[in-house]
């Protein structure tokens, strides 16, 4: 619908001209830091001075710029963005509002629809709001650097810039210097090098399988039981080594007191500590040199 008869433009409130006039007068600023857009409750109305607030205020931001207006030198202009997670309703007003709270000025719009992005349109919105000061050294715009946010026609205006990180293009790499890069075999792996560590896999490969130069893990465990029976009849066998020199010993004794040690007759043997051996009484036979028993 048209919007003829009506009448838009931006006004300063009573309360931004007292600031505006006293901060003037005590040689201090004014800052603005944020502008808030409301609906206009519903409705077009035409703002008045004495107005304190929006009619009904739906959303309030950060100031992404100010800019001196190029037509008038006493004009500002004010742009914030809206996101596009926020919206469904009608903008019809806007104001800009300093760093206690208060409204400095206030316009009212035409009818402009704010989708938000989950009903499938844009939901970004950029708004500019001009401001007519006669006395614009007063006003202080307060911009944090970190919330300045860039519209979608930014980003393809940057795209489009043969000027964007021109600064970069100094830092390309030569060609020269990238065909050098490739073609340098002391960082570079050659296909011919390639083929000879395939080579040498595959040789790796077939020589770890191969049966007849390397014992199975079967073959290793037979040689360790094989190896632990011989230790065991070693063991058997020192044992009976042991055994016969300790009856060797036992019979040299023997031999040693029969043989030995007969001084007369009668005499009496004792083999008490030979098993199967009992006490036996005879007669030494000196001429024949023999036992008569």
């Amino acid at each position: 619908m048209a919007d003829t008869g009506r009448t838009y433009g931006t006004l300063v409130t009573d309360t931004g001209v007292q600031l505006i006039t006293a901060a003037t007068m005590e040689g201090e600023k004014v800052n603005i830091t944020s502008l808030a857009v409301g609906d206009g409750g519903g409705a077009y109305y035409q703002p008045n001075p004495m107005m304190t607030a929006l009619k009904n205020e739906k959303w309030r931001g950060p100031i992404n710029s100010v800019s001196v207006n190029e037509q008038s030198p006493n004009m500002i202009d004010v742009v914030a963005v809206v996101p596009s997670d926020v919206g469904g309703w009608t903008i019809r007003e806007m104001c800009i509002v300093d760093d206690s709270g208060n409204m400095i000025a206030i316009c009212n719009t035409p009818d402009t629809e704010k989708v938000i992005i989950t009903s499938g349109a844009a939901g970004e919105i950029e708004l500019t709001m001009h401001i007519e000061i006669s006395n614009t050294g007063v006003i202080s715009f307060v911009i944090d650097p970190t919330v300045i946010t860039a519209t979608k026609k930014d980003l393809e205006n940057h795209n489009v810039s043969t000027n964007a990180h021109k600064t970069l293009f100094t830092q390309k790499a030569d060609v020269t210097a990238l065909n050098a890069h490739v073609n340098n075999s002391d960082i570079h792996v050659t296909p011919t090098a390639m083929a000879n560590y395939d080579t040498a896999i595959a040789g790796l490969i077939h020589h770890t399988e191969d049966t007849d130069i390397h014992t199975s893990a079967a073959e290793k465990a037979a040689w360790s039981q094989g190896a632990q029976t011989a230790a065991e009849a070693a063991e058997t066998a020192a044992q009976a080594v042991s055994k016969a020199a300790e009856l060797e010993s036992r019979v040299s004794r023997v031999e040693d007191g029969v043989f030995n040690n007969i001084t007369g007759n009668p005499f009496l043997v004792a083999f008490d500590s030979l098993d199967g051996i009992t006490l036996t009484k005879g007669i030494w036979n000196k001429e024949r040199k023999r036992v008569e028993c």
